[in-house]
């Protein structure tokens, strides 16, 4: 019990960024950020279920699609702009649709799978990291799945994809944690 507080204590008054918190693991997160006092951020495609869940915790929206580097890069600088810093950044956006076998697959929709789930990972951890790294150390947390370690049939997309995220946070790991960034 006393650690689940000090953990509590340790995240109050944090800055977090999170993609995709309209519904699911995204929104919980946000839930639980703002019930220990964390200055949040929802970084997202616009929604009414995003609005709500800003509401719901006092986050701030910022628009963006995480398959744009451009949107992500000021998502974090709006954090900065506002709060000074950012200490965690949440890897939650995803996507599933359309799942086809891959002789039915098309190539667009299959890519697009790529950009948002595995492409805007790296694009929020290429945006987080020299701030992290300039305020001394960060938090980036990646959502994954089971799919990353297991072929699905007609998922190829998001396997691939969920496999290269998971790849991609232990290179941050390696690469900067011996720098303060822990990546998990």
């Amino acid at each position: 019990m006393q650690d689940a507080i000090e953990r509590e204590a340790a995240l109050r008054g944090k800055v977090v960024l999170i993609t995709g918190a309209s519904r699911g693991i995204g929104a919980a997160a946000a839930r639980r950020f703002a019930a220990v006092g964390a200055k949040l951020g929802l970084a997202s495609r616009p929604s009414e279920a995003l609005k709500a869940v800003a509401k719901e915790t006092g986050a701030a929206l910022i628009p963006c699609d995480v398959a744009n580097a451009a949107d992500v890069q000021a998502a974090v600088e709006a954090m900065v702009a506002s709060h000074g810093r950012l200490d965690v950044l949440i890897n939650n956006a995803g996507t599933i649709d359309p799942i086809a076998l891959i002789t039915r697959a098309d190539p667009e929709a299959w890519g697009r799978q790529i950009d948002v789930n595995l492409k805007g990972v790296f694009h929020g951890m290429r945006a987080a990291m020299p701030v992290m790294l300039e305020q001394g150390g960060g938090t980036i947390l990646t959502i994954g799945s089971g799919a990353a370690h297991g072929p699905v049939e007609a998922w190829s997309h998001y396997c691939s994809s969920k496999a290269g995220a998971l790849m991609l946070t232990r290179m941050v790991d390696k690469e900067a944690r011996d720098k303060g960034i822990r990546a998990i």
